[in-house]
């Protein structure tokens, strides 16, 4: 059974046993799972079903109680500015990682102490699965299409994403990545896949500082996607970090962390349709003026006699290459990437 469904049926039996309504939400605030409507509704509640997430002024009343910091269930009193019933807060802890919060109305009254320690021992069920089988375990088979995308937003939630992975010897690997992860607040979900520690990360996330640590902290190298705005791209934002990483290792000029958006002719090698020049497809002229120069080793003079042009439009041409292209043709590394794009051209019309 997926990791949500077993999320779902324990939190349902809870409710039912303690007849009040509740949620469970990740470290982000975002709601994972939640009752049918055992108990009271209060708007907050009602809002988070609809939305799948909490308000930010919910979110610093809640945080204001010490949600975040405490191992123990904290009470946390009504807001009726808000429209906030009191509620019952149950850390979600495994292995002595946060990974979420059960939140269980009390607005009619607190739970006896049977129920509370009823659902302390069904929250240590949940934080087990939402851990290293929620997170880690969806994240692979989101990866790997063994899971849909719609199942697997309610653990790993919904985006604007970025996928960073690590790229390094296997043996260990988990390990390393884990003694990194233990020292941050919220660690990301982070799986291993084809021989890279792959970690799915919110757009919010620093993911050049926590590469930096990764590849400091493992003798690795790290690739980065580009910012993707919903988990339904997350494949191709993994495809992306991955080569990323790959580029790393073979060209030591990217540095340990290489972003896919910054690959240059390396993101062309790995994906030959993410052209530099599409910029130019509807002016022919400019294709020809850019081929011309570049063939010619950069030599305006000898261009400028092969297309019978005068050296001022020549270098009007070539800013405007510049100009839509975003690439400098000063800089080789950009020639390099904007030479091969032509000849990819080239090669795939025949």
């Amino acid at each position: 059974m997926v990791i949500a469904d077993d999320v779902q049926d324990l939190l349902e039996s809870l409710a039912v046993a303690v007849g009040r309504g509740m949620s469970v939400d990740d470290l982000e605030g975002r709601v994972v799972a939640h009752s049918a409507h055992h108990g009271e509704v209060d708007p907050v509640r009602a809002h988070a079903i609809l939305s799948r997430s909490v308000p930010a002024e919910v979110e610093a009343w809640q945080e204001a109680h010490g949600v975040t910091k405490t191992c123990e269930p904290v009470r946390i009193p009504d807001n009726p500015e808000l429209g906030m019933a009191s509620r019952l807060c149950v850390p979600l802890l495994h292995q002595d990682r946060r990974v979420g919060y059960l939140w269980i109305i009390e607005g009619t009254g607190p739970l006896s102490a049977e129920e509370q320690s009823r659902a302390i021992h069904d929250a240590a069920a949940i934080a087990a699965l939402l851990d290293d089988g929620g997170s880690s375990h969806t994240l692979r088979r989101l990866l790997t299409g063994e899971i849909a995308v719609r199942r697997a937003a309610g653990v790993l939630g919904e985006g604007p994403l970025r996928v960073l992975a690590l790229r390094r010897d296997p043996a260990n690997l988990r390990e390393a990545v884990g003694v990194e992860l233990a020292r941050l607040r919220r660690p990301p979900a982070f799986t291993i896949l084809d021989r890279h520690a792959v970690l799915l990360l919110n757009q919010r996330e620093d993911a050049q500082a926590l590469g930096e640590r990764l590849a400091a902290g493992t003798r690795g190298k790290v690739g980065i996607s580009a910012i993707h705005p919903e988990l339904e791209s997350a494949v191709e934002a993994y495809r992306e970090a991955v080569a990323a990483a790959r580029a790393a290792a073979a060209e030591p000029g990217l540095g340990p962390v290489a972003r896919w958006p910054e690959l240059g002719v390396y993101r062309l090698i790995a994906e030959p349709t993410a052209t530099p020049i599409a910029g130019l497809r509807e002016h022919p002229a400019l294709m020809l003026t850019l081929e011309s120069y570049l063939d010619s080793g950069g030599d305006a003079q000898e261009t400028a006699r092969l297309l019978h042009l005068h050296r001022t439009s020549l270098y009007y041409r070539l800013a405007r290459i510049e100009e839509l292209t975003g690439r400098s043709l000063k800089n080789g590394t950009h020639r390099l990437e904007l030479h091969l794009a032509l000849k990819l051209i080239r090669w795939n019309t025949v």
